[in-house]
């Protein structure tokens, strides 16, 4: 098989199920209702049938698709099959140990070595990613499956032969019903990376399961070369990087940025003073910490609070609705691709790669026009623009340098200060909210001109471009929620198309997944429950349509459905009866209270510790006083004991579970709740 010649035509969707003495494997081919079950136990031994399936994946590079399988069910598989003679008890101690590396690299197989092309669809949306991690099971919510399983037995349970029957391999066939759904939902990413095959990477084949900022990260670093970004003077091959162990905004801060107003002259005048150090001095090896490092530094300004910090500034009103008339129009200005042009007008670069970097950074902008929207070079030069500074406080890249990481959005955000200074200058000006990258407001069209004017001046002195909206209507809760309604141009019929953020964006009605999929970002990894509230608060403030009237005759059962999935040693109860962890529910006029059962972070029993003490303080203390004594050096002084931690979903209402959907029923629903939900987002 060529490099161009992998397609998904035969690729089949599998999962393994491992127990003290069952192995299971099921499959189902992606283009096609073909399936196949396979099981290693005390009671059946498929594995001659297996091993001649494995030997045609291995023939013909058939791409196996999977879900966190790069790093437990493939090596698992490949495991057995250069151990064919491998007991059922070898099996599952090998899977307990990959399990106990999820954490780790320990179970990675490289893919040079792997006897067939693997596709993990877990790594190629990024859910290793901590604020994105998300299972199977949330996902079957997210894509409206008719049922919601979670495994019906322990895990590390022996097995009957029945229990492998009733429970085990239907379970199994599940799991890959619904990662094949998943896989069809991710098709355009999948093949967008079948589309840079040899072009990324140390093996042709390692782009399947790179995410979109890896992508990035590794089309300039391939751009760049492995002269610029290794060094091999140790005998090894070791990223060039640049770490940080001091960092002084003042040396970082362009010299050009300068205020009138007083109030942000302050902020400039902090911030220049501020120098950024490891948060534990007493490790030399340290990196400094750049989230969060200076808190509560606003700056009070043309009526709006200003909250600046590291990653970036946001001002906004709140909680207020505004309609453009001929007279007083909205506008909305955003910077073009504030952070790779911050780079590239200002020469910016991560230290250890220099004037190469700027050189090479300056022309994927202009390559990447030569390319036509929704081709993968177009993609792939986008995530090139926006991989160097995505990558670069990460000590794993080789564009790794804090300076850098922290010089963009640091000046990105006083840059839009300075331009919200100019433009209060004019009279009628009113800010409704301002972020990092842009600014919107409203003023009287008689002074739109000297507005158009001050923000031709920004650009020429920031040498940054600015783009521009117009808003018919705004309903805006804060900066990070709101709906803004385009005006709508002169003789077009067509409905507008709603800026939706934050808590009142919703899939599309009418292609519900691709709207997940073509949301910036793909929003996979939401919970994406009680859509109709949303649906019916936005109807209220857009169309004037009754929320109640609206949610009474919605007829989408999914849309009422919410989901509660408890962490690992947690437990879910329903009515006293416990559940499954991952449950999909409806408040309901006739159900049960849920309860979510929680170990405490200490012993039971133990007295609790104080805040703010130490381990090393906690320890020393602990080992004077002997476990079970309360000491008010290291303990509250109520002298509180941990115990079990019981917290209610949805406190005050009924439940009823339909993790079959079957189960939802409309005479149930407790319309009241979800007419609470959605007046809580009206703004009137």
């Amino acid at each position: 098989m060529t490099l161009t010649s992998l397609t998904l035509d035969n690729a089949v969707v599998y999962d393994c199920e491992t127990f003290p003495n069952v192995f299971t494997l099921a499959m189902e081919m992606l283009n096609q209702d073909v399936s196949s079950v396979w099981e290693i136990s005390h009671y059946r031994d498929d594995r001659a049938a297996l091993f001649q399936w494995f030997e045609y994946l291995r023939q013909t590079q058939t791409p196996m698709i999977g879900f966190f399988s790069e790093k437990f069910d493939y090596p698992l598989i490949h495991w057995i099959f250069h151990n064919p003679n491998c007991t059922v008890e070898q099996i599952y101690e090998q899977s307990r140990r990959l399990a106990s590396n999820f954490q780790g690299f320990g179970g990675t197989v490289w893919e040079r070595d792997r006897f067939t092309p693997q596709i993990d669809l877990f790594k190629i949306h990024h859910f290793d990613n901590k604020a994105k991690t998300t299972s199977l099971k949330a996902l079957q919510f997210n894509m409206r499956s008719p049922t919601v399983v979670d495994s019906p037995v322990e895990f590390g349970t022996m097995m009957t032969s029945e229990q492998v029957d009733r429970d085990v391999i239907p379970y199994n066939k599940h799991d890959v019903k619904e990662t094949k759904r998943f896989a069809h939902y991710s098709l355009p990413a999948i093949e967008f990376r079948i589309g840079l095959i040899g072009q990324l990477g140390n093996h042709p084949l390692e782009v399947l399961n790179y995410n979109d900022t890896k992508i990035g990260e590794k089309m300039l670093e391939k751009r760049l070369g492995d002269e610029v970004c290794f060094d091999r003077s140790s005998g090894r091959k070791e990223k060039r990087q640049s770490p940080r162990y001091r960092i002084a905004l003042g040396e970082i801060i362009f010299p050009y940025i300068r205020f009138n107003n007083p109030e942000f002259q302050r902020v400039l005048d902090f911030m220049r003073a501020q120098v950024l150090t490891p948060e534990d001095l007493e490790d030399p090896d340290a990196p400094i910490k750049t989230k969060g490092v200076f808190k509560g530094v606003i700056a009070h300004v043309g009526g709006l609070d200003f909250v600046f910090g590291t990653g970036g500034m946001h001002a906004s009103v709140e909680k207020r609705r505004f309609i453009a008339s001929h007279d007083w129009p909205i506008r909305d200005i955003d910077v073009e691709g504030l952070y790779p042009n911050i780079a590239i007008v200002n020469s910016l670069a991560p230290e250890h790669l220099g004037q190469t970097f700027m050189a090479e950074y300056r022309k994927i902008p202009d390559e990447r026009k030569t390319h036509k929207k929704g081709t993968y070079q177009n993609a792939a030069l986008k995530l090139a623009a926006n991989g160097a500074w995505g990558k670069s406080n990460s000590k794993f890249s080789v564009f790794y340098d804090p300076k850098y990481a922290m010089t963009v959005p640091i000046n990105g955000q006083l840059m839009i200060c300075m331009l919200a200074e100019w433009l209060l200058t004019v009279p009628t000006i009113q800010l409704i909210q301002v972020n990092t990258d842009g600014i919107t407001y409203r003023i009287h069209r008689d002074h739109m001109d000297a507005a158009k004017a001050i923000e031709k001046q920004w650009e020429a002195f920031t040498c940054l471009k600015l783009e521009d909206a117009d808003y018919a209507r705004m309903f805006i809760r804060d900066v990070n929620n709101y709906i803004a309604e385009p005006v709508t141009p002169a003789g077009q019929n067509e409905p507008p198309k709603y800026k939706l953020k934050g808590a009142y964006w919703h899939p599309d009605p009418f292609d519900y997944a691709e709207s997940i999929s073509k949301a910036s970002p793909p929003c996979w990894y939401k919970d994406l429950g009680n859509i109709v509230s949303i649906r019916a608060a936005n109807a209220a403030m857009l169309h004037g349509i009754d929320p109640e009237a609206y949610i009474r005759a919605h007829s989408d059962p999914f849309d009422f459905m919410c989901r509660v999935k408890v962490e690992r040693g947690s437990n879910l109860y329903l009515g006293g009866q416990p559940i499954q962890g991952t449950t999909r529910y409806y408040v309901a006029r006739s159900g049960s209270p849920m309860t979510k059962v929680s170990p405490p972070k200490g012993e039971i029993g133990a007295f609790k510790r104080a805040n703010k003490i130490s381990d090393q303080d906690f320890n020393r203390v602990m080992a004077e006083i002997g476990p079970g004594v309360w000491d008010e050096r290291i303990h509250t002084k109520n002298k509180s004991k941990y115990e079990m931690v019981t917290t209610a979903i949805e406190a005050g209402w009924k439940i009823a579970e339909c993790n079959d959907a079957r189960n939802f029923r409309f005479d149930n629903v407790d319309y009241s709740y979800y007419l609470n939900e959605a007046k809580k987002l009206i703004i009137s």
